[in-house]
């Protein structure tokens, strides 16, 4: 009995020790992968391209680590590498803790609305700028495009490598292939050259009417900046996929536009980054002649990249050399060399409207596009790029077309007429012996308004009136031209005219009940969500 009793003894304390010895080796392992939290992110790479390496930007930079200290309040990400330096991303476990303790949780609902399938973290964002622009420009993007480390991958391409932060670095895009653009193009090649004059050590290419600024004398014609740009296509899509080459997604934007990103992101969720290769972007040319306008926001899928930027024939400026030379443009020749693989802008459809060439003053707001989300605005000033930004981080709803008009444009068309204003009319036209306006769009009674829509503005503001789809109007009193159109653009103040023109008055005006009547008084509730 008392052997039983004993055995009995044992066989309960053996068990008790196992069940503590269970939870402390798992208390312990857990403490233990709390306090990894010391990473060191990547080296970035260098590019292998042609015909020549590229050299890494940080490489010029004294080395150092540079040192992230990650707050309360900023979630916890894998480190990625930094495009331009080589990083060590250091953590404190102690402070790490306090973030993730004081971090705020979601509902479900509120992710199914707020968090995109595909985030920043799926897509390089590309920054294409210059020497002539890049301090005019892009230090505001530091604190709103780029703000709180929001884009794990960016990369800023230039025609001068440039510190732009303590952390980012222009790449030189055209470092191995001055000598191509010097073959094709010579007065680009000066204005390469001319970037790196010793002289020009205390000479500022911003063109801010400020001390130092470099003359817009210097090599007459298209500015430096216009000259180079065309060139940088090409190399850099090359540089972004041989460096980068894994993303879902490479979001190409200019130093002088703005990003609604959630709303793009939101958007990419429904296409597939592997599918055929495709791009995206504000449609532009004719027949076989199309391409994406650079300046809107273009977006390339990661199939594009690996067959064309990543293939066995990798296109190069020298083979393109003749062609960018004898272009404007370097979105044009870049749909050159996209439809030589076959690949057309938004799959050989117009695509969406979302991707603006214009800034907001000069969209015209109709009702194809009244409800649908933006995703960028294009030739913005400094105080645009401000005023967008705050606008996107205090939305109610997601941005959409009619919350621009509302905030930007309502409160200055309301009052119904200006002069000395330009809106940018331009559907049709009426001259003393021609008119663009077809007759099926107009009642008989209302068509001597509108053939003597070219008399006065009054008459202009007439034959808008009488014309049933139009809300805009513009009249030139030189030319003895009025111009209709069936959209709301605000426009701006004329511009001074030279002293060898006629002088002219430009008077615009809006139909203002019609545009609150077929505009305004659609709310979009729940379309913009």
């Amino acid at each position: 009995m008392l052997l039983g009793r004993r055995a009995r003894g044992l066989v309960l304390t053996g068990a008790l020790l196992i069940i503590v010895s269970y939870y402390y080796f798992h208390l312990l392992e857990s403490h233990s992968q709390s306090n990894q939290n010391n990473f060191e992110a990547s080296p970035r790479p260098t590019w292998n391209g042609k015909p020549d390496d590229i050299v890494t930007p940080a490489a010029s930079l004294p080395q150092k680590s540079w040192t992230h200290t990650v707050q309360e309040s900023t979630p916890l990400r894998k480190p990625t590498p930094v495009p331009s330096t080589s990083t060590t991303l250091t953590t404190s476990g102690a402070s790490t803790t306090r973030a993730l303790l004081s971090l705020p949780t979601r509902t479900a609902e509120e992710n199914d609305v707020k968090t995109p399938k595909v985030s920043t973290s799926d897509v390089l964002l590309i920054f294409k700028t210059g020497a002539s622009t890049i301090w005019k420009r892009m230090p505001l993007h530091l604190t709103t495009t780029l703000s709180n480390g929001r884009f794990p991958n960016i990369v800023v391409y230039s025609d001068l490598e440039e510190p732009l932060s303590s952390n980012i670095l222009s790449v030189d895009v055209l470092a191995n292939v001055s000598e191509v653009i010097k073959s094709y193009d010579r007065p680009a090649y000066d204005s390469y050259q001319e970037l790196r004059n010793p002289q020009g050590i205390n000479t500022y290419r911003e063109y801010s009417l400020l001390p130092g600024d470099e003359s817009t004398a210097v090599l007459p014609g298209s500015p430096p900046g216009w000259r180079l740009d065309r060139y940088k296509f090409i190399p850099m899509l090359t540089h972004a996929q041989q460096n980068w080459p894994d993303l879902k997604w490479y979001i190409y934007i200019e130093d002088d536009s703005f990003l609604f990103i959630d709303n793009l992101l939101d958007y990419l969720s429904d296409l597939s980054p592997d599918a055929a290769p495709a791009y995206y972007g504000a449609y532009s040319g004719d027949g076989n002649d199309t391409f994406a306008q650079g300046g809107s926001g273009i977006v390339f899928s990661r199939s594009l990249m690996r067959s064309v930027f990543g293939g066995k024939k990798v296109p190069t400026l020298e083979e393109y050399g003749n062609y960018t030379s004898n272009s404007c443009c370097g979105d044009i020749v870049l749909g050159k060399v996209l439809r030589d693989h076959g690949i057309f802008v938004n799959e050989r459809t117009y695509g969406t409207a979302s991707l603006r060439p214009e800034p907001p003053w000069r969209t015209g707001f109709d009702t194809s596009m009244w409800c649908e989300k933006v995703f960028s605005f294009h030739h913005l000033h400094q105080r645009d790029l401000v005023e967008l930004d705050l606008f996107d981080k205090t939305a109610k709803r997601p941005a959409i077309f009619r919350d621009v008009y509302e905030r930007f444009i309502a409160q200055h068309i309301g009052v119904g007429e200006r002069t000395g204003w330009d809106n940018f009319a331009t559907k049709y036209e009426v001259t003393s012996n021609t008119t663009t306006v077809p007759l099926a769009l107009s009642v008989e009674s209302d068509r001597p308004a509108l053939q003597a829509a070219f008399e006065t503005p009054k008459a202009c503001k007439g034959a808008c009136h009488a014309l049933k789809d139009c809300l805009g109007w513009r009249h030139d009193s030189a030319k003895k031209i009025c111009r209709l159109d069936a959209v709301a653009k605000l426009g701006r103040e004329t511009s001074p005219q030279p002293k060898w023109e006629e002088k002219t008055i430009i008077t615009s005006g809006w139909m203002v009940e019609r545009i609150e009547e077929r505009l305004i008084g659609d709310r979009c509730d729940g379309k913009g969500s």
